[in-house]
């Protein structure tokens, strides 16, 4: 469990993340915006209603407001996947790290405008393997 300062810096940024003030996120939670001050600087630990509430504004689990760990229902070879791609991308050296990432917006870009179904997509939106 995350300590109150570390939680109240989580709703910090959540609550800036969506551009609402203190006073927006508390209107929300039916509290004041003192409450929520003293939220995010660790003064006070929330009760579980408010809790409940934030987590509900934000989308998010309540274990992942108070844990920082998000909940994933992902399966485990995709989670494998995704831990290689991360030590790949970490051995790269800065200029290929930028360079990778620049190709990486450029892809997302494309695969957004065709609305793609699957992990590679053709420009007709058909699915294309990735086994070759």
């Amino acid at each position: 469990m995350m300590k109150s300062i570390q939680i109240g810096l989580k709703v910090q940024a959540l609550r800036k993340s969506q551009n609402l003030t203190q006073e927006d996120l508390a209107s929300m939670t039916g509290v004041s915006w003192r409450t929520i001050s003293n939220l995010e600087t660790g003064r006070t630990v929330p009760k579980l209603e408010l809790i409940y509430n934030i987590a509900q504004i934000f989308q998010i689990s309540i274990d992942e407001l108070l844990t920082g760990k998000r909940q994933t229902n992902k399966p485990f070879s995709r989670l494998k996947l995704e831990n290689q791609v991360i030590a790949d991308l970490q051995s790269l050296n800065d200029n290929m790290l930028y360079h990778f990432k620049e190709y990486i917006l450029l892809l997302k870009k494309d695969f957004d405008n065709i609305k793609c179904f699957g992990p590679l997509a053709s420009a007709s939106g058909k699915r294309i393997s990735s086994r070759q």
